[in-house]
């Protein structure tokens, strides 16, 4: 599908000489004098390399139509991260690179968004918050101050956020995927 250069996102996934680049930074570029210009950073989907593109404002680029489904993890083994379509119950295994960080938050029977392009696997979405379980938390210091106070906690999958003081051992925290902060107890 073909866009106007000023109608790219970053996060988009465009088409650059046949191969797929996902936009990781844009800007909109007015000089004073000369053409104005969208600025990328783009990101091969396949093997991470790097790509500054410059595209004039009434060029058209080519995005690439993507669809997602929903697809619950089952393990890893050495080929990669193994998913199941929740609909067709087709097994699809997907590579360590397009993972990428994303792996902290895979756990098993957990549904997540797979984007394809055509029969190809281009990205996965993480829920935009997770609950995890506390591993590790240091002992409560009591303190006559009212303000709260942040302490590092350990999580069940080897991440370590900072929580509130009362958070102990064994308690369920709700964590935002993109910012990597804790929101919430989470009651049971």
């Amino acid at each position: 599908m073909q866009i106007n250069a000023t109608q790219i996102r970053e996060g988009m996934v465009l088409i650059v000489d046949g191969e797929l680049y996902r936009v990781t930074w844009k800007m909109h570029r007015t000089p004073g004098k000369g053409n104005a210009c969208m600025q990328t950073k783009l990101k091969h989907i396949q093997n991470g390399r790097n790509l500054e593109k410059r595209y004039l404002s009434n060029e058209r680029v080519e995005k690439a139509s993507l669809d997602s489904r929903s697809m619950q993890y089952l393990y890893k083994d050495s080929a990669g991260f193994v998913f199941m379509d929740n609909e067709s119950y087709e097994q699809v295994t997907i590579l360590d690179d397009i993972i990428g960080d994303a792996e902290t938050f895979l756990m098993e029977d957990i549904d997540y968004s797979i984007t394809f392009y055509e029969s190809q696997v281009v990205g996965i979405d993480l829920p935009k918050t997770m609950d995890l379980e506390v591993t590790h938390a240091p002992p409560e210091i009591r303190k006559a101050t009212a303000a709260s106070s942040l302490r590092p906690v350990e999580l069940i999958n080897g991440l370590t956020v900072n929580a509130p003081a009362f958070i102990k051992q064994g308690d369920i925290i709700k964590i935002n995927t993109e910012t990597l902060e804790y929101m919430e107890r989470v009651k049971l």
